[in-house]
């Protein structure tokens, strides 16, 4: 199936490695045209020399996206030097891998790491290129959220000790604001939707599958196998299994989808959404 993807300008935020990154390649694939940033130089080089080496055409801009004027910044800087920009994948996010195990524990920083590192800088990344979709007669914005936007995980369900709170809050407040703008600018023919990923085999698996065996007194293999037993696909997902699903709402052919929240899970939440 063609996407005519091919010639389009996208840039994707948190691209230097994990979901991001395997975004970006798959957009290059495509025949895309690739704007990534991320916060550490070096690892942003790394990940646009593969890209480029792949024959990819890629912009790479660090950027820390929490600083006041970072996002709008790589939104330009994008757009100015393809001359266009049609599609903006907010993927970028702070790690809240390690919090506390309760509310009573948790500083009001610690609860409101996920929305101020993930949701805020999608907001701002969005307000940013809404004016340059505009101009190019419509574009595509699809935001990577998380599961815990639907559900709150118990303790073996979760990849950390630590409370889900921050990524709750977070996660839920990205597919409100996906919610709300995906109605402002509909008439612009300015796409939004929002994706939720589970738990993904990405570079800080490893240490989330260590930090199990640590903690129960089991063998890393045990830990997997535990993890993946949460899962009735009985695997994690696969940042390949991310790909498929944003490309194609960020294609010409999904001209009707907009406001949507999507999970990719393996079937692991048991709630019925609709």
């Amino acid at each position: 199936m063609d996407l005519h993807l091919s010639g389009s300008v996208v840039v994707v935020t948190g691209a230097s490695q994990g979901i991001g990154f395997a975004l970006a390649r798959a957009f290059a694939a495509e025949g895309a045209r690739i704007a990534i940033c991320a916060r550490t130089p070096s690892r942003l080089e790394a990940a646009a020399a593969t890209l480029r080496a792949e024959g990819a055409d890629c912009l790479a801009i660090p950027a820390d996206l929490t600083e006041p004027d970072a996002c709008q910044r790589v939104i330009d800087t994008a757009a100015a030097h393809f001359g266009r920009l049609d599609i903006l994948i907010n993927n970028a996010s702070t790690n809240v891998d390690r919090t506390p195990k309760s509310l009573e524990d948790a500083t009001d920083t610690q609860l409101t790491e996920r929305f101020m590192g993930k949701t805020l800088v999608a907001i701002k990344a969005s307000r940013a290129a809404i004016p340059h979709m505009r101009a190019a007669g419509g574009g595509r914005i699809v935001c990577i959220g998380g599961t815990a936007a639907r559900s709150v995980f118990r303790g073996g369900e979760r990849p950390s000790n630590g409370s889900g709170l921050p990524q709750g809050l977070g996660n839920s407040a990205l597919c409100n604001f996906v919610k709300h703008l995906s109605e402002e600018v509909a008439a612009d023919q300015i796409l939004v939707n929002v994706v939720h990923p589970h738990l993904t085999r990405t570079g800080r698996h490893p240490d989330r599958v260590a930090n199990r065996a640590a903690a129960q007194g089991i063998s890393v293999a045990e830990a997997e196998a535990q993890i993946a037993a949460n899962f009735p696909i009985g695997r994690v997902i696969e940042t390949d299994d991310i790909a498929p699903l944003v490309l194609l709402l960020a294609s010409r052919l999904s001209g009707a989808i907009t406001g949507q929240s999507i999970t990719i899970d393996g079937g692991a939440l048991r709630g019925v959404a609709y």
